[in-house]
């Protein structure tokens, strides 16, 4: 029996099966000098080019959920972290929700890759970190342990947030750097919440 797919619906089969193609996709972007083929991918997911495109319906469609797909991830452990951190675990760098080196590696191999071989998703990409500088950013203007600050104080810590988060999730800044991505953030949260003066 065939069963065929509107565009707009997918099936509990493929529901069950997104985080496993997602990851299909990862790995087949990961491969250095690949250019993705919807060939090669339809090959590797087990499924036929015809199938692949009910599923999406061009290659830049494939490019933008597995963009959507990796933030996701790293947004929920993000959320989750954030969600319970006390100022306490702060002051000792103790959260163990935060992303660790190997996802947040993981992101910046992936991020790198889609900018070098699919420039046209740069902006895409660029969106995606605003949102997880402004998740931070929304966590810090929002916590209760915080003054209330002015609309130029917001302005400034808004835009530091996100100039820091562009830089540690660059290609190479952690690693060139020796730093820590979970110990960076707490430092910087660290400094934000209790300054850097005695």
């Amino acid at each position: 029996m065939i069963i065929y797919y509107s565009k707009n619906f997918r099936s509990n089969y493929f529901m069950d099966k997104d985080r496993k193609m997602y990851e299909k996709i990862i790995c087949i972007l990961e491969k250095e000098d690949t250019k993705l083929t919807t060939a090669e991918l339809a090959r590797e997911l087990r499924i036929s080019k015809r199938t692949l495109y009910i599923l999406f319906p061009n290659k830049a469609a494939i490019i933008n959920e597995t963009i959507d797909f990796v933030f996701y991830k790293f947004r929920n452990s993000w959320e989750k972290a954030v969600g319970k951190l006390l100022l306490s675990d702060l002051s000792r760098c103790r959260c163990s929700d935060f992303p660790n080196n190997s996802d947040v590696d993981k992101l910046i191999k992936f991020v790198v890759k889609i900018k070098n071989d699919y420039p046209e998703q740069q902006a895409k990409i660029q969106e995606k970190l605003d949102e997880l500088s402004e998740l931070i950013y929304i966590y810090v203007v929002e916590n209760e342990n915080i003054r209330v600050l002015t609309s130029t104080e917001k302005k400034v810590l808004q835009m530091l947030i996100q100039q820091i988060f562009k830089r540690l999730l660059g290609e190479k800044y952690l690693k060139e750097n020796g730093l820590d991505f979970k110990e960076t953030v707490t430092s910087l949260f660290r400094m934000i919440f209790f300054g850097i003066k005695y």
